[in-house]
């Protein structure tokens, strides 16, 4: 267990962390970084005298900038529900605190440096969606934590004997570290594992329903995985690790009274545990599609086939054999024409493979091009999709946990859904794939007729006349739709298109309106915004470690073409607006005049998109592009 509130005292040579119900103090020497518990509550007081505390929730953990080591904190945070007796929790607010008290070792651009760090770190401590338990990991479905309890005791072990094993196990020892999100920041914590506080990253909702009489509770959380992880634009496809871009695990949880259902006696107070996971990630290729001011990019996939090959394998054999997520039901729902055809074909043509079918006899690969099949709003052909993949819902299964913990069944295979964001498209068909799982749940527990067999109506006779099905519908929607629009903040800048679908069930004009507009944003944000937000990332995960002595990598000067063109495009539209407001002495040099300046600005505008790739805000940490090389550079005579 960890410890939740704690008192900070920030003296001029150390950080004192005092937890309110505890006996032992952790020191960080403010000058040495060094660590350390004290028991003595004398020596602890003679340290802080006069020092006020700050009331804080938990050590994020220490970040090393030019300026030295700087210590992460909670601020604050916002109770999101219990699942199983723990209780889960958001991140409202986190600082970062230097160990050192001035920069003045620094030279005056390391220190200008510097202080760009620390705005990008509390840029991304400013990104939503950041969760924690202080009693329970967070970072494993309760299928992982189930396997984890059994690996970690002997074979002949109760479940309770196991749960106490695991129990003494500290959260950053024992968390999946695909989804802790402040793994690296922690290695120095880890020895101190009750103010170790693993972070995820992702989305997490409970609700409580009543139903038949009782009341379950209905959980939906997303881990977003820390590895390739990043913006839209920044991040695509896959690495050479096999780490897919945008990789999200998703699980609905359903505690139900283990006496609800028809042939069920047991006691009212118990909950048994029903799982359903799901995943999502970019199409398993290396590939790119780096913004540059069109407003969708054509994506560039790598020729060499090789390291396609051995990126796809090794991401397919961490999902099947290393994670044991188990078969992959492929539910691929790129369009099959326009930019994202090659794409489409390229995916389709490596899942049909002899190697790969030999190497994963399980995999199945499902196209449905969502765009096609759903165009003009025919949202009801959505249920060709459940009908596809029925047959899947047969072989896979889903995770069930008596009350005492131990697994009574389990979820054999997984759907990985993708579209080329793995955003709203995604989250429409996974809202989909959960909701037919939970009938499936409800149905083993006696109630069969919960949801209609169209599981894309939400306007059924049946959750109309039973107001339990129309509660737990409505619970299902509104989780759907803010996961939809979490994730899509965290990883687009803006929330999610189609989510008005998902909460009500159909399009809307002001869903379609509403679209509209996020469209709009997340253009004006990939464009010119992300590079900034993708260095965020990258420090604050620990990709990019900042260095003195090195270049300032903030230093990079942009190219002429960057003001040059702007110039003439602005000076160019000034010239033709006064032309058209003074009148003209003869009309054809006022015919010259215009026709030259609006030249000018046509070819103003032509280079700023041809050199598109020049003017969008690029990341500059860690990073590396391959530009596409130009058919014509028409300013190739500038010296």
């Amino acid at each position: 267990m960890i410890y939740e509130v704690l008192s900070l005292f920030n003296t001029p040579d150390k950080f004192v962390i005092q937890p309110h119900n505890g006996q032992e103090t952790l020191i960080i020497d403010r000058q040495t970084g060094d660590m350390s518990i004290t028991m003595d509550s004398s020596a602890v007081s003679r340290l802080i005298v006069g020092t006020p505390p700050t009331t804080i929730y938990g050590l994020w953990g220490v970040l090393q900038l030019l300026s030295g080591p700087h210590l992460l904190i909670v601020q604050a945070r916002r109770h999101v529900g219990n699942l199983r007796g723990h209780s889960l929790w958001r991140v409202e607010s986190a600082d970062i605190l230097p160990y050192c008290r001035s920069s003045l070792h620094l030279t005056e651009t390391a220190a200008a440096d510097n202080e760009i760090y620390l705005q990008l770190v509390r840029e991304s401590l400013r990104t939503p969606g950041y969760y924690f338990s202080y009693t329970t990991d967070l970072s494993r479905s309760l299928q992982s934590a189930c396997r984890y309890a059994a690996e970690s005791v002997d074979y002949t072990a109760t479940p309770a004997a196991a749960a106490a094993v695991v129990d003494a196990t500290p959260l950053c020892d024992r968390a999946d570290d695909r989804f802790v999100w402040n793994y690296n920041s922690l290695i120095k914590l880890r020895r101190f594992p009750r103010f170790a506080l693993p972070v995820v990253h992702g989305f997490v909702c409970v609700r409580t329903v009543p139903f038949k009489g009782r009341t379950i509770d209905y959980a939906l959380i997303s881990r977003r995985s820390r590895h390739r992880a990043g913006v839209r634009y920044y991040t695509r496809g896959l690495d050479e690790d096999g780490y897919a871009a945008n990789f999200v695990e998703t699980e609905q949880i359903l505690s139900v009274p283990s006496s609800a259902g028809t042939n069920q006696t047991a006691n009212p107070n118990a909950q048994a545990l029903f799982s359903f996971v799901q995943t999502r990630g970019s199409v398993p290729l290396i590939w790119s599609q780096y913004p540059n001011l069109l407003y969708k990019p054509a994506p560039t996939i790598s020729q060499d086939w090789d390291k396609q090959f051995d990126a796809f394998v090794a991401h397919f054999s961490d999902q099947v054999f290393t994670r044991c997520y188990g078969n992959q039901v492929i539910v691929n729902l790129l369009d099959a024409v326009g930019k994202e055809r090659e794409l489409c074909a390229q995916f389709s043509r490596m899942c049909s493979l002899t190697e790969v079918t030999r190497r994963f006899d399980g995999l199945r690969y499902e196209h449905f091009d969502f765009h096609r099949e759903c165009s003009r709003l025919r949202w009801d052909r959505l249920s060709l999709l459940l009908e596809r993949t029925e047959p899947d819902f047969d072989s896979m299964g889903y995770f069930q946990a008596a009350p005492d913990g131990s697994p009574q069944r389990t979820q054999h295979s997984v759907f990985r859904v993708n579209c080329i964001d793995c955003l709203d498209r995604t989250n429409v068909a996974q809202c989909l794939l959960a909701r037919r799982a939970l009938a499936r749940q409800l149905a083993d527990l006696g109630y069969a007729a919960l949801f209609a067999n169209n599981a894309t109506s939400s306007n059924s006779s049946e959750s109309k006349t039973d107001p339990d099905a129309e509660s737990l519908e409505s619970v299902i929607k509104l989780a759907w739709s803010d996961n939809a629009d979490e994730l899509s903040l965290q990883y687009a800048g803006t929330g999610a298109l189609k989510a008005d679908f998902t909460r009500t069930g159909r399009r809307t004009k002001s869903g379609a309106l509403r679209d509209a507009y996020f469209s709009a944003v997340r253009y004006a944000r990939n464009n010119f915004y992300d590079g900034w937000r993708q260095d965020a990332i990258d420090l604050l995960l620990g990709n990019y470690l900042p260095e003195r002595g090195e270049l300032s990598p903030f230093a990079q000067g942009r190219d002429w073409k960057v003001w040059l063109l702007p110039s003439v495009l602005l000076f160019g539209l000034t010239m033709l607006t006064m032309g058209a407001l003074l009148p003209p002495e003869h009309w054809s040099e006022q015919m010259l005049f215009s026709l030259f300046w609006c030249t000018s600005v046509v070819l103003a505008i032509f280079g700023i998109f041809y050199y598109g790739e020049d003017f969008v805000d690029r990341p500059r940490l860690g990073q590396k592009f391959s530009r596409q090389k130009k058919l014509f550079d028409p300013f190739s005579f500038v010296i």
